[in-house]
This record gives structure tokens, C-alpha cells and sequence, in this order.
């Protein structure tokens, strides 16, 4: 059965309060989801009827076991996703809690998988003081500022191409033309005569003009932008 994300969000929640040793009541659900008691009160009664949890009224929650099952899910992504932010790309953690919590409910078996799979072969690089893992390291305590589309750029800028996000017939042509990863595209001017604009600029010593359709899909990063 897929779950909606609310449905996720309560069964973590309920699962959560156990985990401190305390058992879980219409209160303390509602406190933790910043929600009223009379909609964990309606919540409840849906769970319940789909056989995810017990309870009785006035009484404590219960999770069933396929309650537990389906909330232990939801726990482990939401601990490795908060893990995962933490020490590899050094979130606070309650910036991570609040990432994960945002992300938790779209990740699939084999997403996690896969980021598991990744943190592990870090784990493994740490523990052998590899070094491009002190590269990998070093790039993301001080990364680059998010690249820009050609045509956002101010004028009179430059910068090198990141990406091209064109496909088919004109990432193919551009790619002919030279714009690859790396290219350095420098005195970028935007000019009037086509919608849109046309953009002018140098690279590879060579001056040259392109539209917007073009300049939409070169994006770029910015020297020494941090």
C-alpha cells in the first residue's frame, strides 16, 4: 500500500515518542506534528481503520506491526538522509533534520539503496585516507556559487561553462561548436534585434554571437564566485 506523506509524518511521529520510552498519546502527537488534537483525533481514527495502529478513546496509540513496519521505514530513511547531510555535506543538524523531513517521503527502495551504497564507499575511503575523498572534501566546504544561464549573466562577465542543458540536435551543435564543460567564455554583452536578445562575447579568442534560445541552455559558472 503507497502511503501519503501525512500518513508517513503520523506513524513517525508516533513511532518517535516511543523510542524516548514514552508511550504516545493524542497530546504528544499533536505536539510534535504542531497540529490540533482534534486533527490527530481524526488522523487516528483513519490509521486505525486501515490497521496501522490501536486506540482506544482517551487511551494510548499503539502501532500494529504493520504500522511498525511501514513507520520503521519512514525512520530509517529519515535517519540516513539526516545522516548523510550531516557528515557529508556538513549541515547543522537541525538544518538536516529539516531537509530530511522534506525529502523522506520521496525516496524510493532503490534511491536509498544507492545513496546508501555512496556513503558507504566514503565511509571506506575516510577509514583509507584516499585521496581524492580530501579533494571531494575540500570542494564541498567551499563550493562554487550555483552556475547561471548565459543569458542571466551581467554584462561584461565571464565565466566557465558547467553544463549544457540543451538536448538532441542542439546540444549536439553546440557541442560542434565548442561549448564544453570548462570552455571559458569571457566580455558576455547582451544586444537588442531578436526576441529575446542576442548575446555576444569571446571565447577561445574568437568573438561570437548567439540567441536566446541558445544562451538559455549554456550555463556558467562565475570566477572565483563562492
Amino acid at each position: 500500500m503507497d502511503l501519503t506523506a501525512r500518513v508517513e509524518d503520523y506513524l513517525e511521529a508516533i513511532l518517535g515518542i516511543e523510542m524516548t520510552g514514552d508511550v504516545a498519546t493524542v497530546t504528544q502527537i499533536a505536539v510534535n506534528l504542531g497540529v490540533t488534537k482534534a486533527t490527530v483525533t481524526a488522523a487516528l481514527k483513519r490509521l486505525e481503520a486501515e490497521g496501522f495502529l490501536e486506540h482506544e478513546r482517551y487511551g494510548d496509540v499503539v502501532l500494529t506491526d504493520l504500522g511498525r513496519e511501514k513507520a520503521l521505514a519512514v525512520y530509517r530513511r529519515h535517519e540516513f538522509l539526516s545522516d548523510f547531510f550531516v557528515r557529508i555535506l556538513g549541515f547543522t543538524r537541525e538544518r538536516a533534520q529539516k531537509v530530511s523531513c522534506a525529502m523522506e517521503h520521496e525516496i524510493d527502495e532503490q534511491t536509498e539503496r544507492r545513496l546508501a551504497a555512496f556513503t558507504d564507499a566514503l565511509a571506506h575511503a575516510e577509514r583509507e585516507k584516499e585521496e581524492w575523498l580530501k579533494k571531494l572534501q575540500a570542494t564541498l566546504d567551499f563550493p562554487k556559487a550555483l552556475p547561471l544561464p548565459l543569458c542571466m549573466m551581467p554584462d561584461g562577465s565571464s565565466g566557465a561553462i558547467a553544463r549544457l542543458t540543451a538536448q538532441y540536435e542542439l546540444r549536439r551543435r553546440l557541442n560542434s561548436a565548442g561549448f564544453v564543460p570548462e570552455a571559458f567564455i569571457s566580455d558576455i554583452k547582451k544586444l537588442d534585434g531578436a526576441p529575446g536578445g542576442l548575446f555576444t562575447f569571446t571565447m577561445n579568442e574568437i568573438q561570437l554571437q548567439i540567441g536566446i534560445t541558445e544562451a538559455s541552455a549554456i550555463w556558467l559558472y562565475q570566477p572565483d564566485a563562492a
